[in-house]
């Protein structure tokens, strides 16, 4: 009977103290590090083939057109005293200026433009095309003011062609822009032995040149 239980002691020793296996949890855990490890080594890193094409540069700004109103030209030689030509377009001035002087056919001294405005050109002729010189025959006092402006020669310019026509009278508003600012020019007066007098003096205006 004894050794019996000395045979069963051993046995359960032997049972007890023999190592146990590894858990299926430790088990999975090594599996699922090697499947990482696995994953890690065929991973592969990737570069641009090319790099991004830069931005559009920014567009300038457009201008926008804006109406503006022409106005008439003026052109000044020289200073001149304001005072003499005061309100010189006035009806009373231009009334009793140099009336009781002659004019002076060939003054010594022809009147000199000191001051000129030149005539904006109507809108119905730039849209005519009209291509015209006008004469423009000035009466000057003694003060250098227009006492008088008269058209005295029309040549207009057809289109395509270098040969003038003459006019006695042109439409377009051409005739009124052109005494309109006539009317506005000053001169130095013409002179006969040192003496201002009355006298006259031609210019010429053009118009679509």
């Amino acid at each position: 009977m004894s050794c019996i239980i000395a045979a069963e002691l051993i046995a359960l020793a032997f049972f007890t103290l023999w190592p146990a296996p590894g858990s299926k949890s430790e088990n999975k855990k090594k599996a699922t590090f090697n499947d990482d490890t696995i994953v890690m080594d065929e991973a592969v890193i990737t570069t641009q083939a090319s790099t991004p094409p830069p931005p559009p540069k920014p567009r300038a700004p457009v201008p926008v057109p804006k109406d503006e109103i022409i106005e008439e030209k003026i052109i000044v030689f020289e200073d001149i005293n304001s005072s003499d030509f005061t309100d010189s377009l006035s009806i009373s001035k231009l009334k009793g200026a140099g009336n009781s002087d002659q004019v002076a056919s060939s003054p010594q001294q022809p009147p000199t433009v000191i001051r000129i405005v030149e005539a904006v050109m109507p809108d119905a002729a730039k849209e005519a095309g009209i291509k015209a010189e006008v004469t423009v025959r000035f009466l000057v006092d003694k003060k250098g003011r227009v006492e008088d402006a008269r058209i005295e020669l029309v040549k207009v310019y057809p289109e395509g062609s270098d040969e003038p026509r003459f006019l006695d009278s042109i439409g377009y508003g051409i005739a009124e822009a052109t005494l309109r600012a006539a009317q506005q020019w000053k001169f130095r007066p013409a002179k006969n032995n040192g003496k201002p007098v009355r006298a006259y003096s031609k210019q010429v205006f053009t118009f679509g040149f």
